[in-house]
């Protein structure tokens, strides 16, 4: 009896032993997506010091981005203003550094009205711009997108070496396409006369939700619908 009662106590007491190894066991935690704060506003890179960099991690903004994430979208094209066809593409995003002060920028693999590299806080997108007229290859920072207060915003904006009018305005109904409905969207305009205008449709924390251009001809100066990309669905890791 004596011993039966020993066996007994002695595997309780191994069990609650496993219980409590396993009960304070580390649990691995996902990593969360990292918040970007620096302004870089006012900052000039020369050309060779933003270098291709190989980067796993998420970060938050404006647009949540990783090499990992994708958005898929519905082009509808235009020759001559007249509609042509439909093709589906993908963006994804390629990771660089800026040496001096190894910021990380991103590069998106199709045009939706996005820079072609960015930079993204909570609050704005910035872009590097190749400054003109200047003896040497030169990026400078500006910020091509933000927040802003009120429901619209005038301010002035280009096209590369082209001035352009830009106008942002909140959308106050919920804005519908194929990847669903999206509430609290903005709506970024830069219509430069003669040349070409843009409207892309951006919902924080998603991304361009719908985008459209057009563009005049060599030598015309009549301004021509040429695409219309809808989001249809997307991944952000």
């Amino acid at each position: 009896m004596k011993k039966t009662l020993l066996i007994i106590l002695t595997g309780s007491l191994l069990f609650t032993a496993c219980r409590k190894e396993q009960d304070f066991t580390p649990q691995q935690q996902e990593e969360a997506c990292l918040p970007q704060n620096i302004n870089p506003m006012g900052r000039s890179y020369p050309c060779d010091s933003i270098a291709s960099y190989s980067y796993t991690k998420t970060h938050c903004g404006l647009q949540p981005i990783n090499s990992s994430s994708y958005w898929i979208y519905r082009d509808s094209l235009f020759t001559d203003g007249i509609f042509t066809s439909i093709k589906m593409d993908t963006l994804r995003f390629k990771s660089y550094i800026s040496l001096p002060d190894s910021l990380i920028w991103w590069q998106p693999d199709m045009e939706v009205g996005l820079p072609s590299k960015l930079y993204i806080t909570d609050s704005a997108i910035y872009t590097l711009s190749l400054r003109f007229f200047s003896p040497e290859c030169v990026m400078d920072v500006k910020k091509e997108y933000s927040l802003f207060a009120g429901d619209t915003a005038r301010y002035l904006s280009s096209f590369d070496d082209n001035a352009a009018m830009g106008q942002s305005y909140k959308i106050q109904q919920p804005y519908n396409c194929l990847a669903g409905s999206f509430s609290d969207c903005i709506a970024y305009e830069k219509n430069a006369p003669f040349f070409r205008k843009d409207v892309m449709i951006f919902k924080p924390g998603v991304g361009v939700v719908k985008y459209r251009t057009e563009k005049a001809q060599m030598g015309s100066p009549i301004i021509q619908l040429e695409r219309i990309s809808t989001l249809v669905s997307f991944y952000i890791d």
